[in-house]
């Protein structure tokens, strides 16, 4: 009986703030000067690539204790990049399809389509950014797109290369940065620079879009810029892994983009070679980088120094969890045991190893100290959506995805506490409170 009251009030406290956001928008509108606020600025949620500009792969909302599946749908070809939620919690997600519809978006309640499209070649390594007004953002080879949120095209930007996951950079400003080292800094509304074009690498070929997009999935030299950048919005700055022409190696490179000007700021060599997307801190204090000799690195924001290094053994799918407090969560292999560690300032303390977990996922951390990741467990290799603590690594409940095979591409949670997962096999499976 206490569990089924604890329940009900964590449920109730959940449902109480997101009527308490509806309610302070409709205040905010009443006592403003009469005009509506249009700025793109991040849906609840899950938005963007890493659930936020920061890659931080983390959200303050905990999971409801009575989750279960509601839906699973398979998008017919295999799924690379991360799926993301709007602010309703409808899942927007890309595949590479044969044939028919490569970009989707899903409806919550039973993963019906809102709306799908058929977009060129490079779509599907893109995650979709939604904003506010669930309007999504999203970068195919040669062209960068916003939609509306019934799936119009509401302007084009040409791009020179394949666009990454687009970041918010503040309100009304939308981040494109190109496989080719193009970067533009966009009027979300009006398609309008709010900053000069930047281009990294002299060698970018506009009339080739998908020029040295082969290379991106190794971190090969033909490929400028292979991953999503980091955004600190609140300081105007972010942080790419760039590969500069003529290098052996790619490099952190830091860049601010305030007085309506990109500049570099710094760059740091990191050891082996920068690999996968960086990953700032709450306080926006520090930048971590995974290197090709298997460390990850962790680099003071404001001159690139380093802070400390931990080595993990390899790499893996180079990306991280973190939390406002510093917990860490590495991505390895597909199937490596889980790592838990914590920023301690000057190094890197291990909290938890469940050498006993064959993880297949990226992790996302949610609040009251817990994770979720997928898991492969037993003889025919399940795949389990498993939540963990944080604390000490210890399993707190186990979801079935029913007939999934392989491994995952992350975990997205919406505003309210559902989960998704995408398996790359090209399925998606969505749990909702019951």
């Amino acid at each position: 009986m206490q569990q089924s009251v604890g329940r009900r009030r964590r449920q109730g406290r959940i449902f109480a703030s997101v009527v308490f956001a509806a309610v302070l928008g409709l205040v905010m509108t009443a006592c403003s000067d009469g005009h509506t606020e249009v700025r793109a600025i991040p849906a609840a949620g899950w938005p963007t690539f890493g659930g936020d500009g920061a890659n931080a792969n983390y959200t303050p909302v905990t999971a409801p204790d009575n989750l279960a599946l509601a839906w699973t749908r398979p998008t017919g070809g295999p799924i690379s990049a991360p799926l993301t939620m709007n602010a309703l919690g409808d899942i927007g997600v890309t595949a590479n399809t044969a044939n028919g519809c490569n970009t989707f978006v899903f409806d919550r309640a039973a993963g019906r389509k809102n709306f799908c499209k058929r977009m060129a070649s490079g779509v599907e390594l893109n995650a979709m950014a939604f904003d506010q007004n669930n309007q999504p953002y999203l970068g195919e080879s040669g062209t960068f797109l916003a939609f509306n949120g019934g799936g119009s095209i509401r302007w084009r930007m040409p791009a020179i290369g394949v666009p990454l996951s687009a970041k918010f950079a503040g309100p009304g400003r939308v981040l494109m940065v190109t496989t080719q080292g193009q970067i533009l800094l966009i009027n979300a509304q009006t398609n309008v620079f709010e900053a000069p074009e930047i281009r990294l690498r002299p060698d970018a070929r506009p009339d080739e879009p998908l020029f040295g997009l082969g290379d991106c999935v190794t971190g090969g030299p033909l490929c400028a810029v292979s991953a999503p950048p980091a955004v600190d919005a609140a300081h105007e700055r972010f942080y790419l892994n760039f590969h500069p022409e003529g290098t052996e190696q790619s490099q952190l490179s830091a860049l601010t983009y305030s007085d309506n000007d990109i500049v570099q700021r710094w760059h740091v060599e990191v050891p082996g070679g920068m690999v996968g997307p960086p990953t700032l801190s709450a306080d926006g204090g520090t930048v971590y980088a995974f290197g090709r000799d298997g460390r990850l690195y962790a680099y003071d924001t404001a001159d690139g120094k380093p802070r400390w290094n931990h080595d993990l053994g390899g790499f893996g799918f180079a990306t991280l969890a973190v939390s406002p407090d510093g917990i860490l969560i590495p991505t390895g292999t597909v199937g490596a045991p889980l790592t838990i560690l914590k920023d301690a300032g000057t190094s890197a303390e291990v909290v938890a190893t469940r050498t006993d977990l064959q993880t297949v996922s990226l992790s996302t951390i949610t609040g009251g100290d817990r994770a979720w990741t997928v898991v492969r467990t037993g003889a025919d290799q399940k795949l389990m959506l498993t939540e963990i603590s944080t604390a000490d690594g210890a399993t707190q409940r186990s979801l079935e995805l029913p007939k999934a095979a392989g491994f995952t591409t992350g975990v997205a949670v919406s505003a309210w506490g559902s989960v998704a997962v995408a398996t790359h096999a090209g399925e998606v499976f969505y749990f909702t409170p019951q």
